[in-house]
């Protein structure tokens, strides 16, 4: 009896430890940043909108690579939607699915 009592404890006690060791902050979780001195914005919302209109990021929101704007394609887009749907119409079709 005495060892069945002594099992359960240790039991529970292993069971009820790992719900608190789940109630601390992950690794990168905690406050990183203590010594920061905290303050109020003197920017009203129309000036932080210009300043961002004015200084957009130097990414697109897709990847990390700055965004090339020096290339420009010399087609328009209703040439190429005019040339795939000439190209749809005389049989070209898209290989994609599980026949491709």
């Amino acid at each position: 009896m005495q060892v069945k009592n002594i099992a359960l404890a240790s039991l529970f006690a292993v069971v009820l430890s790992g719900n608190a060791f789940a109630a601390q902050p992950a690794s990168g979780e905690g406050p990183l940043f203590l010594n920061e001195a905290s303050g109020v914005s003197t920017l009203t919302r129309e000036a932080v909108r210009q300043q961002a209109i004015a200084t957009p990021p130097a990414t697109d929101g897709y990847n990390a690579f700055a965004v090339d704007t020096s290339v420009h394609s010399d087609v328009t887009r209703a040439e190429v939607r005019a040339s795939t749907q000439d190209a749809l119409a005389h049989g070209f079709r898209v290989k994609s699915g599980e026949f491709a």
